[in-house]
């Protein structure tokens, strides 16, 4: 099977790891994937290679995403955060979805404070 992804609608990336689940290999991997546009729409993705995960992480980050564990997420794509506690970390806002729900994720304090110095630089 092959496959293709726009990796420039991507606003945000989990990847699943055998450390995180495990149903997943050292050879096979997922990775759930966040679209922007006017509505976020989220894919899951099976069958991922860890040398294409690998390569989707490098490439998301030389884009200037910020990793908060195995989540990986674009500044620009942030409408909306808040923090919770410094140790805990905080949710952000990265668009709405189909129900116009917003779509939230949670981060970690440390990527918190990463996403909120680019965005006061920005």
């Amino acid at each position: 099977m092959e496959r293709f992804i726009n990796i420039q609608h991507v606003i945000a990336a989990q990847m699943t790891t055998p450390e995180d689940n495990p149903l997943v290999s050292d050879t096979t991997r997922m990775m759930d994937v966040w679209f922007g546009g006017e509505v976020v729409r989220k894919q899951l993705f099976k069958k991922v290679s860890k040398v294409e995960q690998e390569a989707f992480v490098a490439t998301l980050r030389e884009r200037g995403f910020v990793q908060s564990g195995n989540l990986l997420v674009d500044p620009s794509a942030i409408l909306f955060a808040e923090m919770e506690h410094q140790m805990v970390g905080g949710v952000i806002t990265i668009g709405f979805g189909d129900n116009n729900r917003p779509v939230e994720l949670k981060v970690k304090g440390q990527a918190f404070t990463e996403l909120a110095a680019k965005l006061q630089n920005s």
